[in-house]
């Protein structure tokens, strides 16, 4: 398959344009996530002075998740275009994810990679991108098995590099992330199996929107700290 201009796609004075383009993105994004750590550090740690809810419930937690990710044709579409190879829609994805809870309700931090990069030829693609989630545990907090539904908006990398010679075609795009995760759960470590959809949109040529939304599933293991008072109960035994 030989590659074909697509947008821009190949034509002189693209990579300036995506240049341009990307480094406006950077400059949004490196003003929206420190107001965003901002919001999710201090926001909280304001309510509890004000005696909202008890920080000494608080729970923190880190997971770890891997899974199969398959995007939509129109995003696939483009890569192809892009580099002049067949990629295939499905994917293995990882990520990595940071939070706390308090009751039923957690909030973190989604930081979502591709461990095996897809590479064809001189061509490669690949992607990255962090999503702040908030999800609500529909069954008691320590129950066994939980059902646990989520919603985050976020944002994504996607880098295209269509021959060797080439330098990266990168694009920030916006995301909106919908899972729903099933879980069985000791007192500090769980498991469970995640499975969701997330709405894509990246812009490489500023003229056009490309489609690359993803339906994905997985596997999912937890780790929670105990809060202050667990702690506190342990070290009274």
């Amino acid at each position: 398959m030989q590659r074909v201009a697509l947008t821009g796609v190949g034509l002189p004075g693209y990579q300036g344009r995506v240049k341009v383009y990307y480094i406006y993105h950077m400059r949004i994004v490196s003003k929206i996530l420190p107001m965003a750590l901002v919001v999710a550090f201090l926001v909280p740690a304001s309510f509890a002075a004000e005696g909202i809810y008890d920080k000494d419930l608080v729970r923190g937690f880190l997971s770890l998740k891997g899974g199969f990710r398959s995007m939509k044709s129109d995003g696939i579409k483009f890569i192809n275009i892009a580099t002049g190879e067949s990629y295939a829609q499905e994917y293995f994805g990882g990520g990595a994810e940071i939070g706390a809870e308090y009751h039923q309700l957690r909030t973190w931090f989604d930081i979502d990679f591709m461990p095996i990069t897809p590479e064809r030829g001189d061509t490669e693609w690949f992607t990255y991108g962090v999503t702040w989630m908030w999800g609500y545990k529909l069954l008691q907090q320590n129950s066994i098995f939980n059902i646990i539904p989520s919603i985050g908006p976020g944002v994504e990398l996607q880098n295209i590099r269509s021959s060797s010679d080439d330098n990266l075609a990168s694009s920030f795009g916006p995301t909106l992330n919908l899972e729903m995760e099933l879980r069985l759960q000791s007192t500090q470590f769980s498991v469970g199996l995640y499975g969701g959809y997330k709405v894509v949109r990246h812009y490489h040529d500023p003229d056009r929107e490309v489609n690359a939304d993803k339906v994905f599933a997985g596997l999912k293991l937890s780790w929670t700290m105990l809060n202050n008072f667990q702690n506190r109960e342990r070290d009274l035994r």
